[in-house]
């Protein structure tokens, strides 16, 4: 698998305020991986989401806490025919909400789980994220650039040009080349100092192990903590 393939487009943090041995996490991390796979074939659009998702869980000891995130790549093409990237970008971050809501939802349920448990629920946005705090950014120099000071342009301009240089370690050439454009369009320079683009190279199992949503099969009750 290559990385710019795929990339970061949602992630669910549930922290359960338990004690817990191996078996336990163990069953714990193959439900949020079918949950994870369950809801996101449900709720995220399949215009603008392209096929072929990949999950992996990172959990913590303490009090468990748990990651949820999902990868894919985003259709840049049908944000644009759904009014725009923003507007196509809302759609994806209020569907990965959706999709934390019911893995909370299910994990509440659960016979030796229960609300109470359930310390902290957070949806975290991942390269959705990034593109709107980028697009957001470009508005306010375009709408409201005259009412800034130099200091304040320069601060916000200097944001832009971070948030594109993480954005080309994610996303491929014609999506960086939209995002480009619509920088020169808006009249806001673009980095005076080239950014280097990332070659293809396999993503390492040992850091990112990504599991297709092939291999993810529906997992058997929790077990006690």
């Amino acid at each position: 698998m290559e990385k710019n393939r795929v990339y970061e487009i949602g992630q669910a943090y549930i922290r359960l305020d338990i004690k817990t041995n191996n078996e336990f996490k163990n069953a714990f991390e193959q439900f949020l991986l079918f949950k994870g796979k369950q809801y996101s074939k449900q709720f995220y659009n399949k215009e603008l989401i392209q096929e072929g998702l990949y999950f992996s869980v990172e959990l913590e000891e303490g009090s468990l806490k748990s990651r949820l995130k999902i990868f894919g790549k985003i259709a840049i093409g049908s944000l644009i025919a759904y009014g725009g990237i923003r507007t196509g970008i809302d759609y994806i971050i209020k569907d990965a909400q959706t999709i934390t809501e019911h893995i909370a939802r299910d994990l509440s349920i659960e016979p030796h789980i229960g609300k109470n448990r359930i310390g902290r629920v957070e949806r975290r946005l991942g390269v959705p994220g990034k593109i709107k705090r980028l697009y957001k950014d470009i508005d306010k120099l375009r709408l409201n650039g005259n009412n800034l000071s130099a200091n304040e342009q320069r601060q916000v301009l200097n944001r832009i040009h971070r948030n594109l240089e993480d954005l080309v370690l994610e996303l491929d050439l014609p999506e960086i080349t939209l995002i480009e454009q619509y920088l020169v369009q808006n009249q806001i320079p673009l980095p005076e100092r080239e950014i280097l683009r990332p070659q293809q190279y396999a993503i390492r199992e040992e850091e990112f192990p990504l599991i297709s949503e092939r291999d993810i099969r529906h997992p058997r009750q929790l077990p006690l903590p």
